[in-house]
């Protein structure tokens, strides 16, 4: 019989019983169908999903079922004494375990095997309603009992409970806790935080650190897991802080000698830790040891010093050995090493720039000094902060990154008259030194005259003048110390005025050259009696005159009118610019008859013979152009465009426009100036 049970019996938490359940017929004649299901086997603890057919026409209103279970085989077994077992849950769901009504068809329905049952074997199930009262038909099953998942014992050196809780033990560090499960099992699996620790199959485990630890067990059909134990590894720890410096923490035994040093007129508090959890008891004894050669210890228990924190103001080594309750864990802490550190001799001196000479602390506007820290005694290693204070009657300030023994006082930064002083800082004593006073010089006064700028005409000259305090001036482009002189020349003119401490200011005018371009137009050739247009530009007045006695429409606008009676005239126009600046500019008209341009076109050539023998190689018109621009186009006998050319300026030589030869012929000549035809004739072509 055992080994049926545990051969039927596989890992799975979860069953469906695939049967049906039928009720023996009843006065109401409800009718359920059961079928056994071979090789069913449960664990304690394992939930069943049984599936129930219910014949018509079901139930009526209020039914209740139960599960009842009991231990044998049909028809042997009873249900005299059963274990009746609550329905958890229906699908399709209903009202708990109440069938208000249930018609006919499937149901499935779930029952936890109960942990109550103490021994493997077959037990019989059947359903019982109560509307009407009936029972199902029985089915079988193998039910074995589960595996008690329970850790029973927690032993080594220090182990003991230290909260509440019936799970929660400690142990020190540096020891183990072994804990144990059930003897005797099949197989072990522990877990840590729910997750298995590999190799760890043993039914013990050693504990090297704090952990929520259970452990999965088996008796070879059955499967359980234990109730988390919460393992803490109780690590006290002898911090020690301090009052003046809280971020300095010695945190354990193993740290390496850390060094805190307190000035010499002042005291140091020590302070250990204070438990954050439920402790009965805590102790602490102060330790100031000795340090030899090689970091060699010595230590001293100081008497009396056995609370959480000591005031001290000697040097030396200094460790905290605490106790914690329960358990009585002891810790010691790693090493505060104190010194006594001395107030240093300081003052502020005020040193000369590279290449300069005797250093002041007076200075110029947008000048600087150098300040300097002079340690007298107690050298070492300092940190130093800068602080101004400005007005001289205000508060003191830190200069933003000027931390080294070294200032430039600078009045781009601090402007007018300021004080100084330095803090300087060492490992826990710091020093202002007496303030020191910049004074800035103001710079000498300086204007031009005129002021920014001025300007001259092309000739002319322009006084420049300075007005100030200075001792001296200097000019840019003419030299000296002249307060006043006359310049022809343009330019920017840049005078330096320098005070009574060297202290330099500049000023500046700008001398502006104006010319104006005088422009009466191009010379012109006019007809005898003809009305003459003058047309005069580059300014804002005018005035024209001429060498001769002429008349004229209005003198005074540029776009005049005249009539020249001379055959040569000469006319002047003046121009004022808007400046007031002036140029003349003349124009020459000459009266011409057009009579005496006539042209005698009875010698005009009427024939070439462009062979290379140096006569008539080319057509001749130069007669007839005179000096005029004139294009020329040549026809053929059938009134074709053979030449043509827009502008005049050589002979031709019986060619077309590509450059190829014409043959021999006579050929049609046109002479234009615009729409003018000046010339037409016919000249042969012979080669």
């Amino acid at each position: 019989m055992k080994q049926f049970l545990l051969s039927s019996l596989s890992g799975a938490r979860w069953w469906v019983a695939a049967i049906s359940l039928t009720f023996a017929p009843t006065a109401f004649g409800q009718a359920l169908a059961l079928q056994q299901v071979p090789n069913l086997s449960k664990c304690t603890g394992d939930t069943l999903t049984v599936a129930m057919t219910v014949g018509a026409p079901g139930f009526g209103i209020g039914n209740k079922f139960v599960v009842q279970i009991a231990q044998g085989l049909p028809p042997a077994v009873s249900f005299a004494s059963p274990i009746v077992l609550p329905i958890v849950g229906w699908s399709p769901s209903t009202s708990g375990t109440v069938l208000d009504t249930i018609g006919a068809g499937a149901k499935l329905f779930k029952v936890v095997i109960p942990k109550s049952i103490v021994n493997n074997n077959f037990y019989s199930l059947r359903v019982r309603g109560t509307n009407p009262v009936g029972f199902s038909d029985t089915i079988v099953m193998a039910v074995n009992v589960s595996p008690t998942g329970k850790i029973t014992a927690i032993a080594n050196a220090f182990v003991n409970r230290h909260t509440s809780l019936p799970n929660d033990w400690g142990f020190c560090d540096g020891d183990t806790a072994l804990l144990s499960a059930t003897p005797g099992l099949a197989s072990y699996q522990w877990l840590e935080s729910g997750n298995p620790i590999a190799g760890k199959t043993q039914s013990t485990l050693n504990v090297f650190q704090s952990g929520v630890y259970s452990v999965k067990v088996s008796n070879g059909a059955c499967f359980a897991t234990s109730k988390d134990t919460i393992v803490n590894q109780f690590s006290p720890v002898s911090e020690i802080s301090h009052s003046n410096l809280p971020s300095l923490v010695i945190r354990d035994k193993n740290t390496t000698i850390d060094s805190l040093a307190f000035c010499e007129t002042d005291t140091i508090t020590l302070a250990g830790p204070i438990p954050s959890m439920p402790m009965t008891t805590i102790g602490y004894q102060w330790i100031r040891d000795s340090i030899g050669l090689f970091n060699q210890a010595f230590p001293r228990a100081i008497a009396g010093a056995t609370q959480v924190g000591y005031k001290t103001a000697r040097s030396g080594a200094y460790r905290l050995v605490t106790i914690w309750n329960p358990g009585g864990c002891p810790d010691t802490s790693g090493f505060v090493w104190l010194f006594v550190d001395t107030i240093p001799d300081v003052f502020i001196v005020n040193k000369p720039w590279p290449g300069q000479g005797t250093p002041s602390l007076s200075i110029c506007p947008n000048d600087s000094t150098l300040l300097s820290a002079n340690i007298q005694s107690n050298p070492g290693v300092w940190s130093y902060q800068w602080q101004v204070r400005y007005p001289i009657t205000g508060n003191w300030q830190n200069i933003p990154n000027d931390t080294l023994a070294t200032l430039s006082a600078s009045t781009k930064i601090v402007p007018g008259n300021a004080q100084y002083r330095l803090i300087v800082e060492g490992e826990a004593c710091d020093y202002t030194t007496a303030a020191v006073q910049v004074t800035v010089v103001p710079f000498p006064t300086v204007a031009t005259v005129p002021a920014d700028s001025t300007f001259i005409c092309f000739g002319d000259s322009t006084q420049l003048a300075v007005i100030g305090n200075a001792l001296t001036y200097s000019w840019n482009l003419v030299g000296g110390s002249n307060t006043s002189f006359f310049t022809k020349t343009p330019g920017k003119y840049v005078v330096e005025a320098t005070g009574p401490n060297g202290c330099l200011s500049h000023d500046t005018v700008l001398v502006k050259l104006f010319t104006v371009n005088a422009n009466a137009g191009p010379d012109l050739l006019v007809l005898p009696g003809e009305v003459v247009q003058l047309n005069a530009t580059g300014g804002v007045m005018y005035y024209w005159y001429a060498d001769k006695p002429v008349y004229f429409s209005d003198p005074y606008n540029p776009n005049a009118q005249t009539q020249p009676t001379q055959d040569t005239t000469y006319y002047y126009v003046d121009v004022l610019s808007a400046e007031g600046c002036f140029d003349r500019d003349t124009l020459m008209v000459v009266q011409f008859d057009p009579t005496s341009l006539l042209v005698d076109l009875s010698n005009v050539q009427n024939f070439i013979s462009p062979n290379g023998d140096g006569k008539n190689d080319f057509l001749d018109l130069s007669e007839v152009v005179r000096l005029d621009s004139c294009g020329i186009t040549i026809l053929n006998r059938w009134g074709a465009t053979v030449y043509e050319d827009t502008r005049y300026v050589s002979g031709w030589t019986g060619t077309n426009n590509a450059g190829d030869p014409l043959p021999n012929g006579t050929y049609y000549i046109i002479l234009n100036k615009g729409e003018e035809i000046r010339y037409r004739g016919a000249v042969t072509l012979v080669r």
